[in-house]
């Protein structure tokens, strides 16, 4: 308990000698914006590949073949755009963690 006290007693004198009010619970992380209510041009993009390649392999890219189409240097970028179009419902995974195109809801009957 100590330490928690200490690291808040920390944060309050920090935060006055910036001329601010010491934050208050979990503050926001930076770098990371909102989704909005649409993918953005670059996930469309991803997406379009994702079909073409879809067409031609029967099956979705990897992120490493994603990486590679786009001339990205790292996973990560590629994942960003996958996991956006995730949550923008237009791609989702399956079981075993492969990527899929996102099903309707209620599945087929």
């Amino acid at each position: 308990m100590a330490v928690s006290n200490f690291m808040q007693e920390a944060n309050a004198i920090a935060a006055t000698l910036r001329g601010k009010a010491p934050l208050r619970g979990k503050a926001k992380p930076p770098g990371r914006r909102a989704p909005t209510g649409q993918p953005t041009p670059r996930n469309l993009d991803v997406l379009a590949y994702a079909r073409e390649f879809f067409a031609e392999n029967d099956q979705l890219p990897t992120i490493k073949c994603i990486r590679e189409h786009f001339g990205w240097v790292s996973d990560g970028a590629a994942d960003f755009h996958v996991q956006a179009l995730i949550r923008h419902g237009k791609l989702e995974r399956n079981v075993l963690g492969k990527l899929r195109f996102a099903r309707e809801k209620g599945g087929a009957q």
